[in-house]
């Protein structure tokens, strides 16, 4: 393969943030009548209102998952996917069909995402993606989750992370792309050559100022690329 595009997955690829649609998901299936879920999401929001670093309320929202089997992890991650796609409004066609167009050119495609394996596995047989860097949820001896995560995948570790990948693979950094939808996308959007975004968020339209980087539109599709024809909504979940 020659040449390498990394693409942020939540709101990005797909069209929702996966932790939260996940973790509503997750937990309904064990008996959660919202308010746990709520909770949940109000102390995150709390701590992000508040200022908190996001890679420290990402650390946070893994504790949710203390003492789980990372096996009903990834079982639940197909379900919940299958479910996902089923509403209909899963994908941003534009985004899922560059990542089609530079797989089918030879080019390695990546996901990078705060989220964990469990929700992104699923999206990246989908959609066809070559790899995943998410996330990693450290274990015990068991396979049960601690709580505690590697590092959280978002801001200077996507940077570090396709660094690392560039140098695995023998990789120039001339033959790169790379997609996000939020300023904290940027630590790996300047390290690629021609970068792009989808959405609104002043930080990447203020750095698109400065050079030729493309625009992604928000229609809809499914996991081929493949636009809708009607005028399907995204439903707003935190």
């Amino acid at each position: 393969m020659s040449g390498a595009a990394f693409f942020d997955v939540d709101e990005t690829v797909i069209t929702v943030k996966s932790m939260f649609t996940f973790l509503r998901f997750w937990l309904a299936e064990n008996g959660d009548d919202g308010s746990e879920y709520a909770r949940i999401t109000d102390d995150l929001k709390a701590r992000a209102s508040a200022g908190g670093p996001r890679e420290e309320i990402n650390r946070e929202y893994y504790r949710a998952y203390r003492g789980v089997e990372y096996a009903a992890l990834e079982a639940a991650g197909q379900r919940w996917f299958a479910e996902f796609v089923a509403e209909g409004a899963a994908f941003y066609a534009e985004a899922v069909r560059a990542l089609r167009e530079h797989k089918a050119a030879g080019v390695r495609t990546v996901l990078l995402s705060g989220s964990f394996a469990p929700a992104i596995a699923p999206v990246a047989a989908a959609v066809g993606a070559d790899h995943v860097i998410a996330t990693e949820p450290l274990l015990d001896e068991h396979g049960v989750l601690t709580g505690e995560v590697r590092r959280p995948m978002i801001g200077a570790a996507k940077g570090e992370a396709v660094v690392a990948y560039l140098r695995e693979h023998g990789i120039s950094a001339n033959d790169t792309w790379g997609y996000g939808d939020h300023g904290t996308d940027l630590p790996f959007l300047w390290l690629v050559a021609r970068p792009a975004y989808r959405g609104e968020d002043p930080k990447l339209v203020a750095a698109a100022r400065s050079g030729t980087w493309r625009h992604l539109g928000d229609r809809l599709g499914d996991a081929q690329g493949n636009e809708f024809s009607d005028d399907r909504k995204v439903a707003s979940v935190w």
